[in-house]
């Protein structure tokens, strides 16, 4: 009788603080906790209360793929806004259709996507963070008034926004501390952060442009990696100016610089910096840039025969990784033959790694991508968008993930970190 008696007390406890609150804490899923919301407008309150609480921690859970919904009955000459988004989730090998979304996001104006947030981009040059779960939007600054900006850069940001912004993520997963986050971005050859407190645009000291990518860590540390290979890590702790605690060098992989050396006529590489529990991986990627129906990159010369009156169409795709870890010490990369338990999602997004057992429906020792060659990805109206898949670093082969026969997606797929804030 006692227990029992202890079990109820315990019960009328919780019950008393709020019922809807000890459902809420109850809810196995990112994805109910998100139906929750949207029952009724108390439900919502409630459930807003909650994730913005002291209680509520987030689990680590798959990215989910935004992407362009195509229904079956959609014509080419359709208005995008009646194309809508979904999201399609890899664990279960579904679409979601109920997404929240905004202009610039059919516009294409997404330059990155960190911490379940779009970071956005206007044809007049604003800059604003939005959380396609939510509906949150949080308004940043305007490039164009704090930011060195000619008459070429205008027309890049009016028709090729990532051209200009190549990639930009937020310091951390919510908006609880809007004086200390804000968002980091590679702007041209330059490294800028914007405080969400103030809009002011400031330029970090980066000594080894251009750069590649950018990644925020939970300690509000923003590490970028240049295109010679090296490092440099911020501390955004402080309540001054950001400060640098890292400037390595380490020397540049022999086996990625013989390939891109001895292939250049047929593949581009992309570089992305990854951070694990234990260290920074330097990951390659190899884009085929014209390949054909057997998966074989060929030279551009090659798609026009005499006989032929039209090139062949043979869009570029991904077709191999190259893996390192930052040895600190002895300040070089050292390849890795396998990721162990590790799967790594890259692309326009910020490049992350999680554990497998964090990512159901996902492979282990593997690199999930999506497209980022901003340079071709609006070059022509057959394709675009449309790179995407898994490498598996045991069988050294891409794969798909996502059951699609288009190649042109527009606009491109992004990967979205579930966040409720």
């Amino acid at each position: 009788m006692a227990n029992k008696r202890k079990r109820d007390d315990a019960s009328s406890s919780e019950l008393g603080i709020d019922p809807l609150e000890c459902i809420l804490r109850k809810l196995p899923s990112f994805l109910d906790v998100l139906r929750f919301k949207r029952v009724c407008r108390s439900w919502y309150s409630v459930a807003e209360n909650y994730v913005s609480g002291p209680c509520f921690s987030p689990s680590s859970q798959t990215p989910w793929l935004l992407l362009p919904s195509y229904e079956e009955d959609w014509k080419e000459d359709d208005d995008k806004e009646e194309r809508g988004l979904c999201f399609f989730n890899l664990e279960e090998k579904k679409e979601y259709r109920d997404v929240s979304v905004c202009r610039e996001v059919y516009e294409g104006r997404c330059v990155g996507s960190s911490h379940g947030w779009l970071i956005l981009l206007d044809k007049k040059g604003n800059l604003s963070v939005f959380n396609p779960f939510s509906g949150a939007r949080i308004q940043v600054g305007s490039l164009i008034q704090d930011l060195e900006f000619t008459y070429v850069d205008a027309y890049t940001l009016g028709e090729h926004p990532r051209m200009l912004v190549s990639k930009a993520v937020v310091m951390s997963d919510s908006k609880k501390n809007k004086h200390k986050d804000g968002v980091v971005m590679i702007y041209g050859r330059k490294l800028v952060f914007c405080p969400y407190n103030d809009g002011r645009f400031i330029e970090l000291d980066g000594a080894h442009p251009p750069y590649q990518d950018i990644i925020c860590s939970s300690a509000h540390m923003v590490s970028a990696l240049s295109e010679a290979g090296s490092v440099e890590i911020w501390d955004f702790s402080g309540e001054c100016f950001p400060t640098k605690i890292m400037d390595m060098t380490p020397s540049f992989p022999l086996k990625t610089a013989e390939l891109v050396r001895s292939f250049r006529d047929l593949y581009s590489s992309h570089f992305y910096l990854v951070e694990t529990c234990r260290e920074l991986l330097f990951i390659v990627r190899f884009i085929g840039e014209f390949v054909d129906g057997d998966g074989k990159p060929v030279r551009e010369g090659d798609l026009l025969s005499d006989e032929d009156t039209q090139p062949k169409i043979c869009p570029y795709k991904t077709l191999l990784f190259h893996v390192y870890r930052l040895d600190p010490h002895e300040e070089k990369w050292v390849e890795m033959e396998s990721l162990g338990d590790q799967v790594v999602f890259v692309g326009g997004n910020h490049s992350i790694s999680l554990r497998v057992e964090d990512c159901p429906g996902c492979m282990k020792d593997s690199i999930y991508f999506t497209d980022s060659y901003w340079e071709r990805v609006d070059e022509d109206y057959s394709y675009g968008g449309h790179d995407m898949g898994y490498y598996s670093l045991r069988d050294q082969i891409v794969k798909p993930f996502y059951d699609t026969q288009l190649w042109k997606m527009k606009p491109i797929p992004f990967w979205v970190m579930p966040n409720p804030w």
